[in-house]
């Protein structure tokens, strides 16, 4: 990568392999969210405040998620380095920084003292890496110095540790492992009992926040049995209940958590159980959440695991046209990632999108994205879902706060996903997006904001 452009989060994807154990660890309650229609969205008073973080690493290549191909591969992907979505989050008693994530289920928080994993300093679990996940470019590391986080962990689990399994996981640009444990979580005024977490003690991660907090299904947790992590193997990981699940299990909230971002960051806000207070327009949509069988990603599997959805397509036209000379695309499938900066799409609609800017966007190869002018006029554009248009602002077309230091040109929000497909922050900045886990479906209505 070249520039100040590095491989953001797309987290929410451990580099596993189909297969998973159906495991959960003795002595704690798991239950599975019963079906149920879908209900009221009521102004909650359980809501944090939002803010983006921007990451400090400005070099680093290779972003990589699973494909959802049978051969189970990786694709790799080019974001820019902003994680959209964090909030504070109560850890025992103390708070820190976590990116919220719709795209991984596990919730971590690094330990003080870390290892900075790299190439010398921690050659095993590299090498072990690198043998376990074939198709993943692990990344050389870097030094100690250079792995720029937020504040650390320094305490014990309060409820005490969990023996005998290990947390590994491969992100886009993280690999972190360490310790599950117990411990008391707090978000938007609502406090998690003797949930399952993880605390990282070898990582390589460069964004300045302390962890991560998992929204996706239990069925992408990772967990493995014993405590060397060098020793895991890929098919042998165990599902256990996440703190969200342990929320609703506490009858804490229902299954429902929505998201209403401000893309400066001030005003938005994280709800649980409800929807934040903000204003809306327009009519309210829903889409199923698809299941693994009905996305192909586990043919064999009948249940979610990724936030995925059909989407009806999306209609483009200049920001001079009308709807005579507009052009709608076809549908497709993606998935809801909080914390994938840019919204990926089929290369031929991401194609349309570069070529309606005024100048057309360029496609720089040395980063693998479409980049316009900073000043370029950006097209009018709209994502179709549940027959309803939702527009998007052209400040989520044209990613001005951040330049291609080599190009002096700014990343277009929305690329070519090569194969997959996903509603990340630029197209969830313009909504309000709602995650219903008892209903199985995303709803969402456009916020009433300035274009």
């Amino acid at each position: 990568m070249v520039g100040l452009w590095v491989a953001a989060l797309l987290l929410g994807l451990a580099v596993s392999s189909a297969a998973r154990i159906p495991e959960l660890n003795s002595g704690k309650s798991h239950r599975t969210f019963k079906r149920r229609a879908p209900g009221l969205d009521l102004v909650t008073d359980n809501v944090v405040p939002l803010k983006p973080v921007h990451s400090v690493l400005r070099h680093h290549k290779g972003l990589l998620r699973r494909q959802s191909t049978s051969n189970g591969g990786l694709t790799a992907i080019n974001n820019p380095s902003q994680a959209n979505y964090v909030a504070q989050v109560g850890w025992g008693n103390e708070t820190y920084s976590m990116i919220l994530d719709t795209g991984s289920s596990d919730t971590w928080i690094l330990k003080e003292g870390f290892q900075c994993l790299d190439s010398t300093g921690a050659p095993t679990i590299v090498r072990v890496l690198r043998s376990l996940f074939p198709y993943q470019v692990v990344p050389n590391m870097p030094q100690q110095s250079n792995c720029q986080v937020g504040p650390q962990f320094s305490g014990n689990f309060t409820g005490g540790p969990i023996e005998n399994v290990n947390f590994n996981i491969s992100y886009g640009t993280g690999i972190l492992a360490g310790k599950f444990g117990w411990e008391d979580i707090t978000i938007a005024n609502i406090t998690v009992k003797d949930a399952q977490v993880a605390v990282v003690d070898q990582a390589y991660f460069n964004f300045n926040v302390s962890g991560l907090f998992g929204l996706a299904f239990a069925s992408l947790t990772s967990e493995f049995p014993g405590n060397d992590p060098t020793k895991n193997i890929k098919t042998h990981y165990m599902t256990y209940e996440p703190v969200f699940y342990k929320m609703v299990d506490q009858h804490l909230s229902l299954p429902t958590f929505s998201f209403a971002p401000d893309r400066d960051g001030p005003n938005g806000y994280f709800a649980v159980g409800g929807i934040p207070p903000v204003n809306t327009t327009g009519k309210t949509v829903s889409a199923s959440i698809l299941t693994s069988k009905e996305t192909r990603s586990k043919p064999s599997i009948n249940r979610p695991d990724y936030y995925y959805i059909n989407i009806d397509g999306a209609i483009i036209g200049r920001s001079n046209s009308t709807s005579s000379n507009s052009t709608s695309f076809p549908p497709f499938v993606g998935f809801v990632d909080t914390a994938t900066t840019l919204t990926l799409l089929p290369t031929a609609l991401a194609t349309a999108i570069a070529g309606a800017f005024k100048p057309p966007a360029t496609f720089v190869a040395a980063a693998h994205l479409y980049e316009v002018p900073c000043n370029a006029t950006a097209p009018k554009l709209a994502i179709t879902i549940g027959g309803v248009n939702f527009p998007v602002s052209s400040a989520d077309l044209i990613l001005q706060p951040q330049v291609d230091g080599s190009t002096g040109l700014c990343v277009v929000g929305f690329q070519d996903g090569g194969g997959e497909y996903i509603l990340g922050a630029t197209f969830l900045n313009n909504v309000l997006s709602t995650f219903d886990l008892g209903a199985l479906e995303v709803r969402f209505t456009a916020l009433a904001q300035k274009l």
